[in-house]
């Protein structure tokens, strides 16, 4: 007895030791409400929403020192459905992020693994979802500011931040042999922050994505949802995307007491594998402004226009949205918010973010929730 006692203390102060020099962080956040929606395929609908005020998640971020500034890292997260328990992102255990790299004080980090681009991390911030807190994603969520995909078999390089400036770059392979250029992605972007001001600027470019080759760098989740509007042909829904390309601006600008003012212009272009093509560009604004420190007042309006190629079409969307959010504590809120979408022209589909399209020219959604985070 004494014998495991003894070799359980040292083996204990071996553990110890070892946690001293590294840590590891679970994390997570639940999000759910319920919503009302005025058409969703011809009828209205009342019915429970995850994610509604950011996707459910549980993830472990770790972090090692290894001495000299240097550090190992890695993050493992997973999405599910709250309302189901179901894992999501293609029923993938660690589907929202699952990387592991190398960090080090004056030269920046690198990773590998399924991660997010630079559209999430330099211009996602300025979005409406992310500045007013609602479901204002814009059309389709076709530039992926509500992470819609992310990029696995991914090569990706963040540096430090020199004067407030921070840049970013990632390759996604696409693991086909022989077929070194399809379904592979690559995306660089640039960050800047003095005081209130925070700018941001990025590009993305998918070449043949999709679920034609299933292990490349962006497969089934780029196709999953019915709020994906443009992933096929406007001609043919059998036909996918040859190429797509993202370019975007954005700022922000705190002006103290609470009020946080943003900006965003974004083009999205495809090129479909029939030789047809749009462009989508975006025009967003938004407001958050904290009326009490536990009371947020929040609105956006976004104007969306685009033009087909190979056919005559040139279709415009409309998206509004007003939200009030309750801070109960700083881990756990109430939220309230009313997004209406409103389109005109061929090819214009009012689909809010979450929801099946309307077969009318008006999609609303009013929508009650909470969130917890840890």
């Amino acid at each position: 007895m004494r014998r495991c006692i003894v070799a359980g203390a040292v083996f204990a102060s071996f553990a110890g030791t070892a946690w001293a020099q590294s840590s590891v962080t679970l994390y997570g956040l639940l999000s759910e409400g319920v919503g009302w929606v005025s058409n969703e395929g011809g009828s209205a609908s009342v019915k429970m929403l995850g994610g509604t005020n950011q996707n459910n998640r549980l993830g472990f971020k770790v972090a090692e020192d290894l001495g000299g500034g240097v550090q190992a890292v890695a993050t493992l997260e997973n999405g599910f459905d709250i309302t189901s328990g179901k894992f999501q992102q293609g029923g993938r255990m660690f589907g929202r992020q699952a990387f592991v790299g190398l960090s080090d004080r004056s030269l920046g980090t690198v990773t590998f693994g399924r991660q997010y681009d630079m559209f999430w991390d330099y211009i996602a911030p300025f979005a409406a979802p992310s500045v007013a807190s609602g479901l204002a994603a814009n059309p389709g969520d076709a530039d992926n500011l509500m992470g819609s995909w992310r990029y696995s078999n991914s090569v990706k390089y963040t540096s430090p931040t020199f004067g407030g400036i921070s840049a970013e770059a990632l390759y996604a392979f696409s693991n086909a042999a022989g077929q070194f250029s399809v379904n592979r992605a690559f995306s660089a972007g640039v960050g800047y922050q003095s005081g209130g001001l925070k700018l941001g600027a990025a590009y993305v470019e998918l070449d043949s994505p999709g679920i034609a080759h299933p292990n490349g760098a962006v497969t089934d989740d780029y196709l999953g949802a019915p709020f994906e509007l443009f992933h096929t042909s406007p001609l043919n829904s059998n036909v996918g995307v040859d190429r797509q390309r993202n370019y975007g601006v954005a700022g922000s600008y705190d002006f103290g007491h609470g009020v946080r003012w943003s900006m965003l212009i974004d083009q999205i272009h495809f090129s479909y594998l029939d030789g047809s093509s749009l462009r989508l560009t975006n025009f967003g604004t938004s407001l958050s402004w904290y009326l009490t420190p536990a009371l947020m007042l929040g609105g956006s309006y976004t104007y969306t226009q685009g033009k087909y190629g190979g056919l005559d079409a040139n279709p415009h969307w409309n998206t509004a949205m007003l939200s009030l959010d309750y801070f109960l504590s700083k881990r756990t809120d109430v939220y309230l918010f009313d997004v209406v979408q409103h389109v005109s022209g061929p090819h214009a589909v009012a689909d809010i973010f979450l929801n099946a399209p309307s077969t009318s020219q008006v999609q609303n959604l009013l929508l009650a929730g909470i969130r917890h985070r840890f």
